[in-house]
């Protein structure tokens, strides 16, 4: 049961994580757009971030899979002050997260270009902190 918590765990990563460096990319490849256009097809693109909703999903419920079928005590000895580490940048991702669905979907409103301006910055956040949190995964559980 544990290979099927930890294959799920991955595959969240790599749609959470992958989810951040695509639209990390995409924003940069937009660049030299007009900003009408550049708006219209950020707006479009928000559809990735179902995929690091999906992810994000996958990894919360393989964590907590991982945590019941090793015995919660266990794996927070085993991982020690890193795996602590990596829990709070979790929770703080998790609450960006919810920020940034909030903006998503003030963005789709007549007056939603203010909204919008804030979701590139909180992505950069969010690839930080997931990025953050594999380094701390790796270094607790190495």
């Amino acid at each position: 049961m544990n290979d099927l918590w930890l294959i799920t765990h991955f595959l969240g990563l790599a749609l959470g994580v992958g989810t951040g460096f695509a639209m990390l990319t995409l924003g940069l490849a937009t660049t030299d757009m007009a900003p009408a256009d550049r708006g219209a097809f950020m707006r479009r693109a928000l559809v990735l971030t179902r995929n690091g909703s999906i992810g994000l999903l996958l990894l919360i419920v393989s964590g907590v899979g991982i945590l019941l079928t090793n015995g919660a005590g266990e794996v927070m000895a085993w991982g020690g002050a890193m795996f602590h580490i990596k829990l709070t940048l979790v929770v703080i991702m998790v609450g960006v997260f919810g920020y940034m669905q909030v903006l998503i979907r003030k963005s789709k409103s007549a007056n939603g270009a203010a909204a919008m301006a804030r979701i590139p910055v909180l992505g950069r956040v969010m690839l930080v902190l997931g990025i953050g949190v594999v380094v701390f995964a790796v270094l607790a559980f190495h």
